[in-house]
């Protein structure tokens, strides 16, 4: 039987501070829970399925209990996106979202709410994405350098993630973490991975940001050297900082 709830963070209107769509108003769905723990990890409070939502709307914050009925998640979308007009896009963001893949499933396929689906994703699911991509037009994938993350190396799953994406005909971005601690040689080898898949797959090398700031943890010597180095080895590599955290909104 389809799940019949999801557990969810937050909702709330914004602007994208990431990738292909930075600076794009958007519609927030952020889900609870995530099997990762990079260090720089920037929503910790999502990293655990939390027994809250907090839902904030114009006239405020409110808090709902959690798992959310997915009809009451389709009511307090639909309510958002009355209020809060013109949309881009429903991000769907977590923690890691395709952690709950059945119960997005679910949810999008009795959803009155007509906005394309933006997947943001760490890309390490590829079993999980491939069940979630027909409900989905733009997939926004990570590739996590062990490096910076702290995390084992997840080249396989990226890589399957990417073909899966690029295979079902979405528009589809990477993004690459990087620090000042990054490792080189993880940089052109995030970014042959990604060209050898799709060379028409945009990769944004994301300049990493001290938790709760906006200093970036890169100079800007290494960060230069690193675009360099991943544009040797594919044909369409940009440089874009969390637009969010500069502008200091969520």
């Amino acid at each position: 039987m389809p799940p019949t709830t999801v557990n969810v963070t937050e909702l709330f209107v914004s602007f994208q501070g990431e990738g292909l769509h930075a600076g794009r108003r958007q519609l927030f769905v952020r889900l609870g829970g995530c099997p990762l723990r990079c260090r720089w990890c920037d929503t910790p409070e999502s990293l655990e399925r939390g027994p809250f939502c907090r839902v904030f709307a114009p006239e405020g914050m409110r808090v709902l209990p959690n798992p959310l009925p997915l009809d009451r998640l389709d009511h307090e979308v639909r309510r958002l996106q009355e209020l809060a007009p013109p949309l881009h896009a429903l991000a769907v963001t977590g923690g890691e979202p395709l952690a709950q893949a059945e119960a997005l499933v679910a949810w999008r396929v009795r959803s009155a709410v007509r906005l394309p689906v933006l997947l943001e994703t760490a890309g390490i699911l590829p079993g999980r994405l491939e069940r979630v991509l027909p409900a989905v037009a733009i997939v926004s994938l990570d590739v996590k350098l062990p490096s910076n993350s702290g995390e084992r190396p997840r080249w396989e799953e990226h890589a399957e993630c990417i073909r899966l994406a690029v295979a079902a005909g979405r528009e589809v971005y990477v993004k690459m973490p990087v620090d000042g601690q990054t490792d080189p040689d993880e940089v052109a080898r995030g970014a042959r991975l990604v060209a050898e898949i799709g060379r028409g797959v945009p990769l944004f090398l994301t300049p990493i940001a001290a938790p709760e700031s906006a200093t970036l943890t890169i100079d800007a010597g290494t960060l230069q050297a690193f675009h360099a180095l991943a544009s040797r080895c594919h044909p369409d590599v940009r440089v874009l900082p969390q637009l969010h955290k500069v502008l200091g909104i969520p």
